[in-house]
């Protein structure tokens, strides 16, 4: 009887720790009965997730993050009666080809219960192409056609990264994803939209701190160390290199090429340089005096060293010029006067203001009465004469 005591007792604990333990578990949205669990995807169009639950759905939200990208996405989902479906427009270049999209649903029905299902992830890919894979020291290329593509660019990736850290000092510190398009047609539908269909046809994206997108054409080599550059940039900043002005974030890019850019010779103004080009002819240009704006700093100013020091202070939120200041010890208006300087065609000197002659006010008040007076005589004699003439 005694053990049999103890048995019953240890069961009736046993029991008693799991109810408290399985409880708060109830409370968060067990009761929730998931039915059907579903995505799909048009490349460069839209995506579309659903997820129906066993009764009625007071609340459905989805939440996403991509591979390579700071912070999480969030759609509100369209509810009708237990089925949920949310919708992700791709025309803008939301998700960056071949980046991994990891999704989970936050939801809750009418009884007021939740459930956060469990995350699944899916490879976002150009669906008009059969693509193939192979990574080599975090790299991965993703491509289509001959088995050889992929091999040249895992070759050329390793190349160009070597140039960038010899160049800048970047060095690559998370994995690093390029799509090689055979063509701009193939390649357009990827990154048109996002970076503007009127602008000059673009050899290649840096799309995110993690994916580098370009097509191949008779100089992609120079194109792929262009794009890298990007890519460790936002690693090194920890975020879109876009938000750096132009004259750096494609200075920094143009600067690992290897060769000069022509177009210096009419430098372009610290503010055009900073915002980028707007009009057609100055996008040549703008591109060349950022390279050399960039070789500039870097030839005559402290080397890499700085840059990196310049990057990592704007990172902290400082704005460009309180970074310029406390890395080089001037503005961007110094900057741009050192660097015209430097290219020997300077900053023309405006003309001096001639000294304005201060006139002395009780001088002027003598001078006109002096002036009223003769007048008032000369009038007074001028009448004698008419007079006299009148009695002859």
């Amino acid at each position: 009887m005694g053990a049999n005591w103890k048995v019953h007792l240890t069961f009736a604990f046993l029991f008693l720790f799991t109810s408290l333990i399985a409880g708060p578990a109830q409370a968060q949205g067990t009761g929730i009965r998931v039915l059907d669990e579903t995505f799909s995807y048009t490349f460069a169009k839209q995506a579309v997730f659903e997820i129906e639950i066993e009764g009625n759905l007071k609340e459905a939200n989805l939440f996403y993050t991509i591979e390579g990208e700071l912070g999480q996405n969030f759609r509100r989902a369209q509810i009708s009666g237990g089925k949920a479906t949310a919708t992700v427009s791709l025309t803008t270049g939301e998700i960056p080809p071949a980046s991994l999209v990891t999704y989970f649903w936050r939801l809750e029905d009418t009884r007021e219960q939740f459930l956060r299902t469990r995350e699944q992830s899916f490879r976002y890919l150009d669906q008009r192409f059969a693509w193939k894979s192979k990574t080599r020291d975090d790299v991965t290329v993703f491509w289509y056609g001959r088995d050889s593509i992929g091999n040249q660019t895992l070759d050329q990736a390793k190349k160009s990264l070597v140039v960038i850290e010899d160049l800048l000092g970047f060095t690559q510190i998370q994995p690093i994803r390029i799509i090689a398009y055979q063509n701009w047609s193939d390649m357009r539908p990827a990154v048109v939209e996002r970076w503007g269909e009127h602008q000059v046809v673009s050899l290649g994206v840096a799309m995110n701190a993690q994916t580098a997108v370009f097509f191949r054409h008779a100089s992609w080599e120079r194109t792929l160390t262009h794009e890298l550059a990007h890519v460790l940039t936002s690693q090194l900043i920890e975020g879109p290199y876009d938000h750096l002005p132009f004259w750096l974030s494609e200075g920094l890019a143009t600067y690992t090429e290897g060769r000069a850019r022509q177009g210096t010779q009419n430098p372009l103004s610290i503010g055009l340089l900073s915002s980028g080009p707007t009009r057609q002819e100055d996008i040549g240009p703008s591109y060349a005096q950022a390279q050399n704006l960039v070789t500039f700093l870097v030839q005559e100013y402290g080397g890499k060293k700085n840059v990196i020091e310049l990057l990592a202070t704007m990172s902290q939120g400082e704005t460009l010029d309180n970074a310029l200041t406390s890395v080089y010890g001037f503005d961007r208006y110094g900057l741009e006067g050192k660097w015209r300087t430097w290219l020997g065609n300077p900053i023309p000197e405006e003309p001096k203001p001639q000294p304005q002659v201060q006139l002395n006010p009780i001088r002027v008040a003598l001078a006109a009465g002096v002036f009223s007076a003769l007048c008032l005589m000369l009038f007074l004699i001028l009448l004698r004469i008419f007079w006299r003439r009148l009695e002859e």
